[in-house]
């Protein structure tokens, strides 16, 4: 038995993290942090797609490698010199707890779109590493909603994809979950709305990490 679970926006609240490496970022290479920008921050895409926003280039093409690796490099320094405000959000670790109880065999892997590094900080950081099996990050594999960092993941603690249950608060998520051929759970307190992810038509909306309880294929 498998859960995949998103990191941010679905076990925990960083967003004022994100927001402190983003302005960083943005002033490393000259762009001002718009409203619109930062509002970004919570819709969880990733640093290219950020990148490619901010300035309306492609972070690849050849004239843009330089500014774009400024912009990550600034990223990631920041956001480890943040004053990390992260936390779990209510609920989580009883219910990982819970269905650990429930079910004895059952594998919980992280598959975020952080560096593998940085996301074991955060879980260790927040209390929930003895909660969980592996933490899976994205690097060196496409983004969300390819299926690859899930498919890492199951991978990662030796469990089959069928019957597995994936969870995230993004379009993204719920994309991969279903090109992996997972049962989809969309979290409603993280980035997107509940009207929003309702229009994915995910398997299970969750308003609470404790509605996972709930979930039938975890029962």
């Amino acid at each position: 038995m498998l859960l995949v679970v998103d990191l941010d926006g679905t076990l925990v609240d960083s967003l004022d993290d994100i927001r402190f490496g983003i302005r960083a970022a943005l002033a490393a290479i000259g762009i001002a942090a718009t409203d619109d920008l930062i509002d970004l921050c919570r819709r969880g895409v990733g640093l290219e797609v950020f990148y490619r926003r901010a300035t309306g280039h492609a972070p690849g093409a050849a004239d843009q490698r330089a500014r774009f690796d400024r912009f990550v490099a600034a990223y990631r320094d920041a956001y480890a010199a943040s004053p990390h405000d992260t936390r779990a959000y209510d609920g989580v670790a009883d219910t990982l707890a819970a269905l650990r109880a429930r079910h004895p065999r059952l594998a919980v892997a992280v598959a975020t779109a952080k560096r593998t590094a940085m996301a074991r900080q955060v879980i260790d950081s927040v209390g929930l590493a003895p909660l969980v099996d592996a933490v899976v990050g994205s690097d060196g594999l496409p983004a969300k909603p390819d299926p690859a960092i899930v498919r890492r993941a199951a991978a990662a603690v030796r469990r089959p994809l069928a019957g597995a249950v994936m969870v995230g608060d993004t379009d993204r998520d719920v994309g991969a979950a279903r090109a992996a051929g997972c049962v989809a759970c969309a979290v409603t307190y993280g980035g997107w709305t509940r009207d929003e992810l309702a229009a994915l038509a995910p398997d299970y909306l969750l308003d609470r990490f404790a509605d996972l309880l709930d979930v039938a294929a975890l029962a």
